[in-house]
């Protein structure tokens, strides 16, 4: 405290008003006994810590009037009414808060809610739906922990694809599976910690007393248990899983930094595969900072420039002729480290930015269709698994397409096994809509899963891309060429058209040949290069066959492939 702040705090310290000095982001410099003994703690342990935590509803900053809030006992018997005002000092702010319990009992009893007053109160501080403490409760009850010094550990539950069970059947179906697995934590936690429900499908716990691998026990016994409980009722989703991210804390912590630690981690274990606990550690933090940079480069790179698209020729192998170009999406933003579509893609599958870029790949795609009217152009495009629930993307493309007079046929989606066999009814929903208009579309990376040759009726398809790991060895009369055969026999047998990619050899097409593939792509039909490089030379030249390249024998393989951008990343775009 300042010298000017010196009188005054002795005058407060000896009033029966609660008064406390914060700096401008609310936590605690200086506190009267009054306002201690109010937030239930020692003069000493609430210095450094967040008043609108501990006293949850007091305003962030300077306001004209008082806010009533209604706060629990310390005892835990019953709530309290809190009168609280925040006014401005010269360097933060001052916090005065009044004890009003017996005049506001007075007032909600002449208006005859004295008999409800308990069950309201609760609500402040309960989740409506499972009666678990909420996002408040737990964040007062963390600081609350934090400020008192003691050692223990913070968990994040989240529900594995929870979202399916409210789209597939509806809400209350949705509402009934929570208000389960809430009844399942709360008995599973253990005596004396604390669960609460953050939002829809998060829960939390403050696990006092308990270091890193007391947390870890708690997490994978809770984790076991929602993964053994069977979802009846629930058609296709007779498992629910939960992934759980673990931070550990002490007093020299916010309750901030806590949360954040405990997300990176529940991140980590989310893009690990799901249904596991991780525990959070230092390298968490890179890899967000590095995650948040991406993502905030692929925005700007959506408003102001820097994404363009590379053009990879799929050729005829009989006559060597180029049929279409496979469109890659490519950030060329200038700035350093040079992101690859793995990186930029992968961040942006795991936030909505990708529906923006799959709609920008199309549009783009259209917009070069139409200022280029030559037939013999065509482009397959990649659409992520994630735009696949997005229920306007079919409209998108076709409004674009009528309104650019585009013939459809010109224009090709690839969506890849993966997330055409996870996300089936929508896939199919898309497919049928866009093969319905004129548009080709391939199932990607095909055999990745051979799980989903049983879906292959169902899927309105007009053509199957073979996995590149098939193709790497197929020259060497590995088991490779009976399942690439055996694609092929499917696919004919279908009516579906059949490419194969990663091709590297001149062997390899020599072998695909007699297998019955006839169009392919690869570093050895031909490189990937910037589609304004090749639209600036004349039409065609595109249907000619392209320069070969070398074989890659003496090459890094691995290396190459994933600078032609057609294996290995997210929707298949990079």
């Amino acid at each position: 405290m300042t010298d000017h702040e010196t009188a005054p705090a002795e005058i407060l310290s000896a009033t029966d008003t609660a008064f406390a000095l914060t700096d401008r982001a609310s936590t605690v410099r200086w506190v009267n006994p009054a306002m201690a003994v109010l937030l239930g703690l020692s003069v000493e342990q609430s210095i450094g810590r967040s008043l609108t935590a501990l006293l949850a509803g007091a305003p962030d900053g300077p306001r004209d009037d008082d806010v009533m809030l209604p706060q629990p006992a310390i005892d835990g018997a019953g709530y309290r009414w809190l009168e609280v005002r925040c006014t401005a000092t010269e360097d933060g702010l001052l916090y005065r808060a009044t004890d009003v319990t017996r005049w506001r009992n007075r007032e909600l009893d002449s208006v005859g809610l004295a008999n409800h007053q308990d069950e309201l109160l609760r609500l402040v501080d309960e989740d409506p739906l499972t009666g678990l403490p909420n996002r408040r409760a737990l964040t007062r009850e963390l600081e609350r922990q934090l400020a008192l010094g003691v050692r223990g550990a913070f968990l994040l539950l989240d529900l594995d694809h929870f979202k399916d069970v409210n789209d597939l059947h509806g809400h209350p179906t949705g509402d009934r599976v929570m208000c389960t697995l809430a009844s399942l934590l709360r008995d599973r936690i253990g005596s004396g910690q604390v669960l609460g429900r953050l939002s829809g499908d998060e829960f939390a716990a403050v696990l006092a007393d308990s270091d890193e691998r007391d947390a870890v026990a708690a997490a994978d016994r809770l984790r076991n248990a929602i993964a053994a409980i069977p979802m009846t009722g629930v058609a296709g989703a007779s498992r629910v899983t939960v992934s759980i991210g673990v931070a550990t804390f002490d007093s020299g912590v916010s309750w901030q930094e806590v949360l954040a630690n405990a997300d990176m981690a529940l991140y980590a274990s989310k893009a690990a595969g799901r249904n596991r606990v991780t525990v959070y550690e230092p390298g968490h933090y890179q890899d967000t900072a590095l995650r948040v940079t991406v993502i905030e480069r692929v925005r700007a790179a959506l408003k102001h420039g820097g994404f363009v698209l590379h053009a990879m020729p799929m050729v005829k192998l009989g006559s060597g002729r180029v049929i279409g170009h496979e469109l890659l999406l490519r950030l060329e933003d200038g700035k350093d480290p040079r992101l690859g579509p793995g990186e930029f893609l992968l961040a942006a599958e795991r936030s909505d930015l990708v529906f923006e870029i799959d709609r920008w790949v199309a549009d783009k795609a259209i917009q070069t269709l139409v200022e280029h009217p030559y037939p013999g152009l065509r482009f397959n495009v990649n659409v992520s698994g994630r735009t696949l629930e997005d229920e306007d993307f079919g409209d998108f493309v076709l409004d674009r397409l009528t309104a650019a007079g585009v013939a459809p046929g010109r224009l090709g989606f690839e969506i890849t096994e993966t997330a055409a066999v996870t996300n089936l009814d929508a896939a199919r929903s898309l497919s049928q809509q866009l093969r319905a208009s004129g548009c080709r579309i391939t199932l990607d990376d095909f055999g990745s899963g051979f799980g989903s040759f049983v879906h292959l009726k169902e899927l309105p398809i007009t053509g199957l891309k073979i996995d590149g790991e098939f193709i790497h060895g197929i020259d060497y009369g590995s088991r490779d060429t009976v399942l690439v055969q055996g694609i092929v026999d499917i696919a004919r047998g279908l009516g579906l058209s059949v490419v194969a990619e990663w091709v590297e050899r001149a062997t390899q097409v020599e072998a695909l040949s007699r297998l019955g593939v006839r169009v392919a792509q690869g570093f050895h039909l031909g490189k990937p290069e910037p589609l304004e490089t090749l639209l600036a030379r004349p039409h065609g030249v595109w249907m000619r066959r392209p320069t070969l390249m070398q074989d890659l024998d003496s090459m890094d393989s691995a290396a190459a492939r994933a600078e032609s951008g057609s294996h290995g990343t997210v929707g298949g775009r990079g």
